[in-house]
């Protein structure tokens, strides 16, 4: 059975009994957000789509919309792709559901296409606004036009709008062109992590997409070494100039996060006597504070040379950020004093260094 195939068992179960639906409800308060479950439900509908199924649907949006309010982890476009299938009921009802999702926040107003709220038709919205009654129809109004002629949209956009949305959303619809893309964004991560080795090996000419998607599969995978590899080739392949300090930079933060500090070391030191973008150049100070701040040692040598760049650069910056800044007062107090850590565990909890909290009580 295919994970598609599973999605659309999993939709008949609901469709026989609509109760099932609360396995799918938001719960603000929950470790698990049912992102994903309303994701691939979703998707079955997308593939065996039914007119029968626009309360299903509906209650999906609702739930979604709730989700986007609370910022929890998840792809708010599963509430743009759910919004889409929405659009081919053609029920202009749905209009208030639309305008609420696009009024929840700064983002969601940006986000949230406008063309959701007349996807029903220009005219057939229209028509239904005439008769409805509901508190939010003069500010709908105001954003879309006070009326049909002098709407904002003219039917062609709409419909040009609507095949652009099934293009974007092509990766769900059956026969699955990307199967690896399809995994990686309906999270089915186990079956994912057993396809990504493949992936990486295929002989091809690696395209800026694909080096960008090589580091996402990476980082959603977890893997350092793979994300390393990702961000090595990355810079081999780069025909994007500007973009070199940003990769460099996070080369280094994965050497940093692996203990590979004198690597770290090399690349922070070259960006650095590379730019005069001060940006950037904080941005590699902060590292070289993780160095030490790992290290925890005045006496050894990759601290040592940290030191004396971060030196160099504060004396020519004076001042990064509050952030970067604290963090090079901590590593001048390891620096100035070899037996910091055993002075520091004797100290009251509070009175240790945020980095120590952070990093554990072996610092």
């Amino acid at each position: 059975m295919t994970v598609v195939e599973k999605y659309k068992t999993e939709l008949d179960l609901v469709r026989q009994n609509p109760k099932l639906l609360d396995n799918y409800r938001f719960d603000k308060d929950a470790v698990n957000s049912k992102h994903f479950d309303r994701l691939r439900l979703n998707i079955a509908i997308y593939n065996d789509f039914k007119q029968t199924d626009y309360e299903i649907v509906k209650y999906l949006f609702a739930e979604e919309k709730e989700w986007r309010k609370y910022g929890k982890d998840g792809d708010v476009d599963n509430l743009y792709f759910c919004a889409f299938i929405l659009t081919r009921f053609n029920s202009p009802e749905i209009v208030w559901l639309f305008f609420e999702a696009k009024n929840i926040d700064f983002d969601s107003g940006i986000g949230f296409d406008g063309e959701y709220l007349v996807s029903a038709g220009i005219k057939e919205t229209y028509q239904y606004l005439k008769t409805a009654d509901n508190p939010k129809k003069t500010e709908l109004l105001k954003y879309i036009g006070e009326a049909e002629e002098s709407c904002i949209y003219s039917q062609a956009d709409i419909d040009d709008w609507k095949e652009m949305k099934k293009s974007y959303f092509r990766s769900y619809k059956l026969p699955i062109q990307d199967e690896l893309y399809f995994l990686y964004s309906t999270n089915e991560r186990e079956l994912f992590l057993t396809k990504l080795p493949e992936w990486i090996n295929q002989e091809r000419a690696w395209t800026y997409e694909e080096l960008g998607l090589y580091r996402t599969y990476a980082k959603y995978a977890e893997d350092k070494v793979s994300e390393i590899e990702a961000y090595k080739l990355t810079l081999k392949k780069n025909d994007k100039d500007f973009l070199t300090d940003i990769y460099n930079h996070q080369l280094a933060e994965l050497y940093v996060e692996t203990g590979e500090n004198n690597k770290a070391l090399e690349i922070l030191e070259g960006i650095i006597k590379g730019t005069d973008n001060s940006n950037i150049v904080r941005d590699c100070i902060e590292q070289l504070c993780r160095i030490i701040i790992r290290t925890n040692s005045s006496s050894d040598e990759i601290a040592k040379n940290s030191y004396h760049i971060i030196k160099g650069q504060h004396k020519k910056y004076r001042n990064f950020s509050p952030m970067v800044d604290d963090l090079i007062k901590d590593v001048t107090e390891i620096m100035k004093e070899e037996k910091i850590t055993a002075h520091n565990s004797s100290l009251p909890r509070a009175a240790r260094m945020w980095w120590q909290k952070l990093f554990g009580s072996e610092y």
